[in-house]
């Protein structure tokens, strides 16, 4: 079964010079993307902090943007900025986002932890671009949450968070070997002197949690903010410095833990070996 996300929106890419403009710009490595490839980063602005999260699928002579649809407008108008004499060429599309087909989720696959397995009779293993029928999406979430992978908009705000905040570093959409991209100074100071505070969690209870949006308290502080939640398990971006005593979404007791993979430990745990956050 296949399901067409309709909080995305696809912006295609064309002209000779699309695989080095984009690779310029953005937190994953593009410029030798494969036809059929996928890949996941980021385009930052020059503070380091998300314009957008993006997913980029290879065709033959075009690259494809899958991206939340709030900030499409946006984006075109900023890789027109970008573009000067590059020949490359910038349109949105009609296409939809389609999950249960195609290439792999690499944010999944990078924390090793796959998202190509069957959650209540879902196949959530595949992400492209085409026609598709919109659906319950309830099951994709799920998966992501037991992945520990946030999303654009739900889980973390654009324009207010930095790629560590979304686990990006763990999620391989930060290529640190590359070369330069737009922000790639700051972010790369973050993770060279481990000053990422913010990070994306996964959240449990005994009860269903509240809606998206609800504080995260720490003993009555707000460390954070709930993102992503179906029933009892969501994703939150919290303060990994402050989460001590009694931890609370809204009016919910709740535990918090790393996601598979984390380089980061909750305020009194260990981090994994090799942590570099």
């Amino acid at each position: 079964m296949a399901i067409a996300l309709n909080e995305r929106t696809v912006v295609m890419v064309g002209g000779e010079d699309r695989l080095t403009f984009l690779d310029g710009l953005v937190t994953c490595s593009t410029k030798t993307l494969a036809p059929g490839a996928l890949a996941y980063g980021a385009l930052l602005t020059p503070q380091g902090k998300i314009l957008t999260d993006l997913f980029v699928h290879t065709r033959d002579d075009h690259l494809f943007l899958d991206l939340p649809a709030s900030a499409a407008a946006d984006i075109v108008r900023r890789l027109t900025m970008y573009k000067l004499r590059a020949a490359v060429t910038l349109e949105t599309t009609d296409a939809a986002v389609i999950l249960g087909e195609g290439p792999p989720d690499p944010r999944a696959v990078t924390v090793s932890v796959a998202l190509d397995g069957a959650v209540d009779g879902f196949d959530v293993g595949g992400r492209s671009i085409g026609v598709g029928t919109p659906g319950d999406a309830a099951p994709y979430h799920a998966a992501r949450i037991a992945a520990g992978i946030p999303d654009a908009v739900l889980d973390f705000e654009l324009g207010d968070a930095f790629p560590h905040d979304a686990n990006m570093d763990i999620t391989g959409a930060v290529d640190f070997q590359k070369g330069c991209f737009v922000g790639q100074e700051v972010v790369s100071r973050m993770r060279h002197r481990g000053t990422a505070r913010r990070r994306t969690v996964r959240v449990s209870a005994d009860a269903p949690l509240p809606e998206t949006g609800a504080p995260v308290t720490a003993n009555g502080r707000v460390i954070g903010r709930l993102g992503t939640t179906v029933g009892a398990a969501g994703l939150a971006v919290v303060r990994i410095d402050r989460v001590k005593g009694e931890v609370k979404a809204g009016d919910v007791t709740v535990r918090l833990a790393p996601p598979p993979g984390a380089t980061f430990a909750l305020a009194g745990e260990e981090a994994s070996e090799g942590a570099g956050a």
